[in-house]
């Protein structure tokens, strides 16, 4: 993935603040040997829900990863996942992948310390599968057919079908380890719910809320050290090893809004929710050696349009085919967002294992000619020109522009007229006309839940899929039963079912890949650690985020 290049040195930003080479803060904090620092981390993605059972969206995702814990994590850049709860786990019937078993770590315990053992692993997985939220991501754990407990510290699961997968998939969000003496097994928590209990890496102490009703949002969360954290010491580290004492979140109403409190210093830093024009000043100022550190990674998230393939002008797949071949997505790139992004040609990033370019192979790199596409219309028989609306949510100024280029790109081909709509967010435009399938197409970013390129074809282009297009025609057909056939390969077996895959997508186009993202985040000159919270796996370790002392 192309991205502008880190030009100034960060000194100690790349790495966690031990000596006093870096300046670390010496006071302790209520944990001992932590110091005494609470870290302002500021963002523009709020929560929807601290439910695992029920949400399915990054703002709350990040808090997951930070306040519960898995059976597996992956390490900071890795993209193989490791034991973290679990002191070890494996498939014991290999080759056929259909009994996993896992054996937790000795003396586990929640933040309020109640016991973290067997049957808090089966409560939390069970409880998912029995609620099965339709919005929530029960279909990354469909594979499982049953969870035992047959002692405290052994967990089994049995699958209903080879899953080479599992192992990825227990280490997101939707697999946290929720303790069974503060969840209902059958009901969902309320979305303002706040007396969450896990035993992640920290706790939650209160939470601010702004609005009522539907319009109720979090606004701050403050979070301290969990003492009775426990995970793999190899790359989650002890609870003595973290590099502050307490999380101050603070939620924005828009990525320009967090920008402004890091420039009156109401947050020490800002990772990702941070538009383009804005990195690029900052990165010209830190080259001058002035300003705010910016610290840059690989990304796992891809922007796509989602067509409406069952009703409206979109149901027709040569209409589909057309809004494909005529999008310009170096110029989007270009434009909208300052290069700080790449082009997309497949449904899933660049960063994952198997990944093709099946949309340059069907359609080219570059827009095709208005005659041509045209010309496959009116064989078609479609009355020309195509009117439809493109729904995305706003607050954010580039995928503002993209969607206007994107406008502009169809129509200046004569073949298309476009009505933007646009929504106060994702969440908004989702109960709007997602929910009831009454739109044409809509804007979606898609972030890795897990580093496998299942989390890329599965809730993208499955049978269940969560892009509400409706999409099940005969390519569908066959993607599922692909989908089923790839998770139980691996190797080169693999590789090649997942071509296939992101080829007939291409070809039936559901979805239209735009562009694929790195990471970016924004420091205060004293934040150290900021670059190893930065990797594909989307895993925000806010635990190795420090100050230097003054």
């Amino acid at each position: 993935m192309s991205a502008l290049k880190r030009i100034a040195a960060l000194s100690c930003v790349g790495l966690i603040a031990t000596t006093t080479a870096c300046g670390s803060s010496k006071s302790s904090g209520p944990v001992a040997g932590v110091p005494s620092v609470v870290i302002k981390v500021g963002s523009a993605t709020p929560y929807s829900t601290l439910d695992p059972a029920q949400a399915y969206d990054t703002g709350a995702w990040t808090m997951f990863y930070n306040v519960y814990q898995s059976l597996l994590s992956y390490p900071p850049g890795a993209n193989t996942p490791q034991p973290d709860a679990a002191q070890s786990c494996a498939f014991t019937d290999a080759p056929t992948n259909e009994t996993y078993k896992c054996t937790l770590r000795p003396g586990l315990k929640f933040s309020n310390g109640d016991p973290l053992d067997a049957n808090a692993v089966k409560f939390s997985i069970e409880r998912v599968l029995q609620i099965n939220d339709p919005n929530g991501a029960v279909s990354i754990l469909s594979t499982i057919k049953s969870v035992d407990a047959p002692s405290s510290s052994d967990v089994v699961f049995q699958l209903k079908s080879p899953d080479a997968t599992l192992p990825d998939k227990l280490t997101s969000g939707v697999a946290s380890i929720v303790d069974p003496n503060v969840f209902s097994a059958t009901k969902e928590a309320a979305s303002d719910f706040t007396g969450v209990v896990g035993s992640g890496r920290y706790k939650i102490d209160s939470v601010d809320f702004t609005g009522t009703g539907k319009n109720k949002a979090p606004s701050e969360v403050k979070m301290s050290l969990n003492p009775n954290y426990q995970g793999n010491p190899g790359f989650q580290g002890t609870v003595g090893t973290a590099r502050n004492s307490g999380i101050d979140l603070k939620y924005f109403s828009s990525q320009s809004d967090a920008k402004a409190a890091l420039d009156s210093k109401a947050v020490d830093v800002v990772v990702q929710d941070l538009n383009a024009s804005d990195i690029v000043n900052m990165q010209q100022s830190q080259q001058l050696g002035t300003g705010l550190q910016v610290s840059s990674g690989p990304g796992g998230t891809v922007r796509l349009m989602s067509l409406n393939t069952v009703s409206g002008p979109m149901s027709n797949v040569a209409v589909r085919r057309a809004v494909a071949s005529l999008i310009d997505r170096d110029a989007i790139v270009a434009t909208a967002f300052q290069h700080t992004y790449s082009p997309a040609y497949t449904i899933v990033p660049s960063s994952i294992a198997n990944a093709s370019s099946s949309f340059a192979n069907e359609y080219g790199r570059t827009p095709e000619s208005a005659a041509h596409v045209k010309a496959d219309l009116q064989r078609a028989n479609v009355s020309l020109p195509v009117h439809f609306t493109l729904s995305y949510g706003k607050g954010d100024a580039n995928k503002e522009q993209e969607v206007m280029m994107i406008k502009k790109e169809l129509e200046q081909s004569g073949l298309f007229k476009v009505t933007l709509k646009d929504y106060p967010g994702y969440n908004a435009m989702q109960g709007a006309i997602l929910k009831t399938h009454n739109f044409d197409a809509f804007m979606v970013a898609w972030s890795a839940d897990y580093l496998n390129v299942d989390d890329f074809v599965n809730p993208l282009v499955g049978p269940d899929n969560a892009m509400y297009n409706g999409w099940k025609g005969s390519d569908a057909s066959e993607v599922a039963g692909l989908i089923t056939q790839g998770v139980a390969q691996k190797g080169e077996a693999a590789a090649s079912t997942y071509k296939k895959i992101q080829g007939y997508v291409a070809k039936d186009v559901p979805l239209i890949p735009i562009w694929e993202n790195s990471q970016y985040a924004a420091a205060q000159s004293d934040i150290t650690g900021v670059p190893l919270t930065l990797d594909s796996s989307g895993i925000a370790r806010w635990w190795m985020i420090g100050k230097t002392s003054s």
